[in-house]
């Protein structure tokens, strides 16, 4: 298989034996940034990030980087994972506790997998990127610029994140750990509009077409940037800037929509526009929750089996059946197996939803007709169905979250996160979970540690 690379490939290639040592060390400062409990904790990492060993050249401050999207990469589980179960996507077959909170919405605040962290930590990191290449002499004027647009999309990335799971979060945007040890909680306002400012600077310094991860769409360019931020403005209701991002993505020229729902997690297949790659010999542990032998943990839940369309394509290639005490259980297929050696890549944007997103935001200035061709384009690539028409606005907006629910299953919290920002989240959860849903599980709680080290950091309601 084609082993996928963080680092670029020219850079690496001329990297001596001292760069080599620095680079080891480099990557192991990284592990022991993920295994932080909290990041305003680590009192030496600025000095240990910031030496002048990290930025003294292109290539160790490309693994700097690239040692950031190994952190994000961590989070894919909790997203796919916890957030298929805390929405309506998935249901729990083990036995373990974490995921039954997740599946009941009754997180505790002291559960160790709650995201905030390690959210944090990304965040922490790439602050530290920013500062070591702001007014670096050591670094090329291009590489320090390219390198800035990428700490300033996993940021960004990870900021919509906890927004959008915890409500108003401490902003921080530097790494000054006396200040981000005291941070109160921002506005939420406040904090998207630093997710915007950090896309659009990123859009201006990264590049258009992956040749600086040699080809590998493992790494944020300008389009990848673009598509977080056409979301962003979707989940902010603007509309017509939603519809301005999402049509640069598609008018880019760089990505098509698969002619069939066969491949979707192939590394660098042509609908995707962000994936986390995996080195040689790294373990996908992700499909291993989904795909089993002999006892499954996680499976469909009915609601999402029962979404899908007869003759939808989706349904008989992005779910496989299996028995289990006698019983006939379907689990996502999205991925194909949990070999090491599979050229399946997790795949964090793709072209689809942009689709859906200008969709939707053309449905809500009542472009109606433009809308539902969007829609269509993805209904008959990915489910072989036919074309809708003739519908009003609302009936329009209705078939787009299907089309969302029945697309984007399991894949970075879309599911949980459509639910709360249109408002459905409590009848869809009464009807899916009337024993147990509380409108206050909308949030996450902010991790108890976290309270207890914080004195200006306070609880969402319910917790």
């Amino acid at each position: 298989m084609k082993h996928r690379k963080l680092c670029h490939t020219t850079q690496i290639s001329a990297i001596g034996k001292k760069e080599k040592i620095i680079l080891l060390a480099l990557l192991l400062m990284v592990c022991t940034i993920q295994s932080c409990k909290k990041f305003v904790e680590v009192n030496s990492l600025k000095d240990q990030l910031l030496a002048g060993q990290v930025f003294s050249t292109d290539a160790t401050a490309n693994s700097a980087v690239a040692g950031i999207y190994t952190q994000a990469k961590g989070l894919m589980i909790d997203f796919a994972v916890n957030g298929g179960l805390a929405s309506d996507d998935l249901v729990d077959y083990t036995s373990s506790l974490s995921f039954q909170n997740y599946q009941h919405n009754t997180i505790p605040a002291n559960d160790g997998a709650l995201p905030w962290s390690q959210l944090y930590s990304v965040i922490y990191s790439a602050n530290a990127a920013i500062e070591g290449l702001s007014g670096n002499t050591s670094v090329s004027q291009k590489a320090k610029a390219y390198y800035t647009g990428e700490a300033e999309f996993l940021r960004a990335y990870s900021y919509f994140y906890l927004v959008n799971l915890f409500g108003d979060v401490p902003l921080i945007v530097s790494t000054d750990v006396t200040k981000s040890a005291i941070a109160p909680r921002a506005d939420a306002h406040d904090v998207y509009t630093q997710i915007i400012a950090d896309l659009i600077d990123a859009q201006n310094k990264l590049g258009t077409d992956y040749s600086y991860t040699g080809g590998d769409k493992t790494r944020a360019d300008k389009w990848v940037a673009t598509a977080l931020l056409a979301r962003v403005y979707l989940y902010q209701k603007d509309w017509k800037d939603a519809e301005a991002q999402a049509t640069a993505v598609i008018n880019s020229g760089q990505y098509s929509l698969l002619d069939n729902p066969n491949g979707i997690f192939l590394a660098d297949n042509n609908e995707a526009i962000l994936q986390w790659a995996r080195f040689n010999g790294e373990v996908n542990s992700l499909p291993s929750f989904f795909i089993f032998s002999n006892s499954p943990q996680t499976v469909c839940s009915d609601f999402l089996l029962n979404a899908f369309e007869p003759g939808d394509l989706r349904k008989t290639t992005w779910l496989m059946s299996g028995v289990y005490l006698n019983n006939t259980i379907y689990y996502p297929f999205k991925f194909t197996t949990t070999s090491t050696s599979t050229t399946e890549d997790y795949t964090v944007l793709r072209l689809a939803e942009q689709y859906l997103i200008r969709a939707e935001a053309r449905v809500m200035q009542n472009n109606v007709s433009n809308g539902l061709s969007d829609l269509n384009l993805v209904r008959q690539k990915h489910g072989g169905l036919p074309g809708l028409s003739n519908l009003n606005q609302q009936n329009s907006l209705t078939a787009i979250m299907h089309e969302r629910q029945v697309d984007l299953f399991t894949e970075e919290m879309q599911r949980f996160f459509d639910l709360k920002r249109t408002g459905k989240i409590d009848s869809v959860m009464m009807a899916e979970k009337p024993a147990t849903w509380k409108s206050t599980a909308a949030l996450y709680p902010i991790p108890l540690s976290d309270i207890q080290r914080d004195p200006n950091l306070t609880q969402n309601p319910g917790y």
